[in-house]
């Protein structure tokens, strides 16, 4: 190549570097500008996704435009996504702390997840604004959330009376009315008349001042709704509010509640109005064409199908309107025409993966596992690399109960496809796996992917918190859904009360059973629970139901199990037996039961027939808690130590003794004096399982006893404590370990806590034993505290005078009297 023709292409790369350079110094803000006015565009034509990729284009322009952040907020907020939007509110408040409406919209949309930031939000808005009308309505919606009714009609007053002509604050009004009904109604009382009147003055102020605000007349239909006498009120207030709304969206979301009142209230042709309002409005809603399906159905046969006909012809390439079709199918005992129709959507080319899976599904839920595997496979071999061929393995693993395998298949879909179900698939997985944090993570996904499904989300994110223990946040989710949608289900009133219960919330949590027992058909759970939490201060009442429970439910075990231990108390073992015995009549008792019938045969000292129903339970159910302690106990009970022993050595031969089985085959081999085999046994233990502090106990108290790891044995007992900080016999090892290291005074004290905790219990499995006295002695012995050494001897000789220890209790006795230098034996 010529030098010319090189100075040329440096000169002409200068020029386009030049070039580059100025356009990027001038094209900077018109990029910016651009992506707004596409946002709008897209905006304006509803395109709420391609208006969030512009407007996250211009974010990239311009990390820290906190209008930019607003807007993007406020798509999101159109979208349904919550969670997100208040990321996009938060960061522009922090670009801009003068944003009083991302404020206040966040504060909104964290009202139930954090109250204290909501909170913290509006008071830095009133700081700011003190006259600020939709400050004051927030401060009124976050006393609700916490239960404050009367802070929250003082602030919504507070805002009616800064600006009366403002609708919002009217609604508010009427909103905390609604709630001060619902709580005179929890309490048992009757609502006074001025309640309903302010309530309804206030949602029709707000609806003179929203002429197209169907919210306004959805309220004002709830309140005629538990207004007695005022249904067809309520009727006409939810047709308004449907009939005025501005758009298609307003429009479905009123119709939606007048559904929600016409079911409510049994009135089938508002039902059936608001049902063919809602699916023109929205005719994506595949639940609300279920819904009118099932109804046309009622009223004639083949209606149904008409429905179904309509949405397929509407949605004819929306594969999921054929799966709602097919399950309608397969719920009515038409499976064979719900399979042959998804399998004709596959053939036709509709999402054939998709339909494919939908059938995986459908036959997991019937318990046809063949089948479903026969699908799987087609699956695999025609759709090998589609996310939903992973979904469909997930199914069937977690049918299986092949949990683990199910999780990670899960996660392998998600990264691939992430869907509501998906996530709602996870959090069902982990919620069988225990584990939890996963679980929650999963389901509140799933609500942030399928707003419109929440309510069946909200359900099982409720039940995940429940089964955590978390019960502040099973109670916010609870509470969400019953706001949301007006009424839960008698098995989440039940775990609302729960959930109360174990916050210390006693009178809301009795108000919420009250209610649902006084209810046409409450579940026989709830009469059990009455039993349970307010049995000891209505005796009367809590036998009554746990009777009724028992015979709605003859092998109940819960009740069974409370109504024996009635009975066991006031001396009637037998009556407890004929109970269990009448619930074995009606079909083969389930574990839990035929280990409380060998409790009960134990209180009468029938040793054989307790042996052989506790050996039964044990069967049935190797890691139920309780059967094998109770056969260990019956041996013990009939001097049957080394039979006991040998029974246990064969189990765990044959690889049928749990961990918890071979702890207590150690703890046999303590009491028969055979420590050199337990030991091992207890390191076995502890290697498979480091959460059973027992074992610990046990192990430090050996090793403590030989001398020969001290410091490890004091590691084992101290993490014994830490699990369990109530139990005297652990304090007790610990004294002792303390006492062989020579650190008496430490050992005084877990001494006196073991003492402490035994002679404070009302339970009498935890006794004030002699050892702990004997224990004590010994150190005050060692502190040189003769006086009281004696005492300790002597009260430990006074509780029994043939305990493992008596022979030198009696020794050190006579040395502390004798005021003799003899220490610890």
């Amino acid at each position: 190549m010529s030098s010319r023709i090189v100075r040329r292409a440096a000169v002409a790369a200068l020029a386009i570097s030049c070039v580059l350079a100025l356009g990027a110094c001038s094209s900077k803000e018109q990029k910016f500008a651009r992506h707004l006015e596409r946002a709008k565009e897209f905006e304006e034509k509803g395109q709420v996704k391609e208006a969030l990729l512009e407007l996250r284009s211009a974010l990239q322009v311009d990390p820290k435009n906190a209008d930019v952040n607003f807007q993007i907020a406020e798509q999101l907020m159109k979208s349904g996504d919550y969670a997100n939007a208040a990321f996009f509110y938060r960061e522009t408040t922090r670009l801009d702390p003068q944003r009083t409406d991302a404020a206040l919209t966040e504060a909104k949309l964290i009202l139930f997840d954090d109250s204290a930031r909501a909170d913290e939000l509006v008071k830095g808005v009133l700081e700011r604004e003190p006259q600020n009308v939709i400050a004051y309505v927030r401060k009124s919606e976050i006393a609700l959330a916490r239960n404050d009714s009367a802070g929250a009609l003082q602030a919504a007053l507070t805002a009616t009376e800064l600006d009366a002509n403002n609708g919002l604050a009217q609604m508010q009004v009427g909103i905390v009315q609604l709630a001060r009904i619902r709580e005179f109604g929890l309490k048992g009382e009757k609502p006074p008349d001025e309640v309903f009147v302010e309530g309804e003055k206030a949602f029709k102020r707000a609806g003179e001042l929203f002429p197209n605000g169907h919210q306004a007349r959805v309220e004002l239909g709830r309140l005629y709704a538990v207004w007695e006498g005022h249904g067809e009120q309520a009727e006409a207030a939810y047709r308004s509010a449907v009939e005025v709304a501005a758009n298609p969206v307003a429009r479905a979301g009123a119709a939606s509640a007048a559904v929600s009142y016409a079911r409510a209230s049994n009135r089938p042709d508002l039902l059936r109005w608001s049902l063919e309002s809602l699916v023109t409005s929205k005719p994506e809603n595949l639940q609300a064409w279920d819904d009118l399906a099932r109804l046309e159905e009622s009223r004639e046969k083949g209606g149904a199908d008409a429905v179904y006909a309509r949405l397929l012809k509407e949605r004819a390439d929306d594969i999921q309107a054929h799966i709602h079709f097919a399950e309608f199918l397969d719920a009515h005992d038409r499976s064979d025409e719900a399979y042959a129709h998804l399998e004709e959507q596959a053939t036709k080319g509709v999402e054939p993966a998709v339909a494919l899976e939908e059938i995986v599904s459908m036959r997991v839920r019937k318990h046809e596992l063949d089948p479903a595997r026969a699908v799987l496979d087609r699956l695999v071999k025609e759709a090998p690399t589609s996310p939903r061929t992973e979904r469909a393995k997930a199914r069937i693993a977690l049918a299986d109960g092949r949990l683990d395998e199910a999780s990670d298949t899960l996660r392998r879909y998600l990264g691939a496809e992430e869907t509501a179900e998906g996530q709602r698939l996870l959090a069902v997985t982990e919620l069988r796996r225990a584990n939890y944090p996963a679980a929650v993570a999963a389901i509140d996904r799933a609500l942030q992917l399928d707003y419109d499904a929440r309510d069946e989300l909200l359900r099982l994110k409720a039940t995940i918190h429940g089964a955590a223990g978390d019960h502040a946040q099973a109670v916010q989710a609870l509470t969400r859904l019953r706001t949301e949608f007006g009424t839960l289900r008698p098995t989440e009133k039940l775990l609302l009360a729960q959930s109360l219960y174990d916050m210390g919330r006693r009178p809301a949590a009795k108000g919420e059973l009250e209610e649902l027992l006084a209810s046409p058909e409450p579940p026989v759970a709830a009469y059990v629970e009455f039993a349970q939490r307010e049995g000891a201060r209505e005796p009367q009442r809590a036998r009554e139901y746990l009777a009724k429970a028992i015979e709605l439910q003859p092998g109940n075990p819960q009740a069974l199990r409370i109504l024996a231990q009635i009975d066991l108390g006031a001396g009637r073992p037998a009556d407890a037996l004929a109970r269990i015995d009448k619930a074995a009549a009606n079909g083969p008792l389930p574990p839990a039961l035929l280990l409380l019938r060998a409790q009960v045969l134990v209180s009468m000292r029938d040793w054989p027939k307790a042996e052989e129903e506790a050996r039964r339970a044990f069967a049935a159910a190797p890691t139920m808690p309780g059967a094998l302690e109770l056969l260990a106990n019956i041996y013990v009970a009939q001097d049957r130590l080394n039979e006991a022993i040998a029974s246990f050595q064969e189990a765990d031969k044959a690889g049928a003794l749990p961990a918890s089985g071979q702890q207590l085959l150690a703890r046999l081999y303590l009491t028969a004096g055979r420590p050199a085999e337990a030991k091992p046994l207890y390191e076995k233990v502890i290697a498979a399982r480091s959460d059973l502090p027992g074992a610990k106990n046990d192990l430090a108290w050996i090793l403590a006893v030989e001398g020969t790891d001290i410091e490890r044995a004091l590691t084992l007992a101290q993490e014994a404590q830490q699990a369990e900080p109530e139990s005297p016999e652990v304090a007790d090892t610990l004294g002792y370990v303390y006492l062989k290291k020579g650190l008496n005074d430490p050992a005084l004290q877990q001494f006196k806590y073991a003492l402490e905790i035994a002679q404070r219990s009302t339970d009498d499995a935890i006794p004030e034993r002699p050892e702990y006295h004997y224990h004590m002695g010994l150190a005050l012995q060692a502190l040189g505290r003769n006086p009281e050494a004696v005492s300790s001897f002597e009260r430990a000789l006074a509780l029994d005078t043939k305990f493992g220890e008596a022979d030198d209790a009696r020794r050190q006795l006579e040395a502390a009297k004798a005021g003799g230098a003899s220490g610890p034996g």
